[in-house]
């Protein structure tokens, strides 16, 4: 296997089907390389035992849409305040 391939980072995600309807969710919080990755990927089908309505998948996680951090301007952290600050209407 290419290191290259092994040092991307990937997610597992459910994909859940109930009444129509399809909902993904990140099983772990945790990113994992794609050894382990695919190791919990089998060992999660394996336990499955609603194999009708869920899957696993796996998401490589790619932060190229992101330059930055996101910093909160001052503006914002005032308006947190005030909200904090403020008395509740009950």
């Amino acid at each position: 296997m290419s290191k290259e391939l092994n040092e991307k980072k990937f997610f597992i995600i459910k994909k859940h089907k109930f009444l129509g309807s399809v909902s993904y969710y990140i099983h772990s919080h945790k990113q994992f390389n794609l050894t382990d990755a695919v190791r919990n990927l089998l060992a999660l089908d394996t336990l499955n035992e609603d194999r009708e309505n869920d899957s696993y998948h796996l998401q490589e996680v790619n932060f190229s849409m992101v330059d930055k951090p996101l910093v909160l301007s001052e503006m914002v952290t005032d308006e947190v305040k005030e909200t904090e600050q403020s008395e509740m209407p009950f």
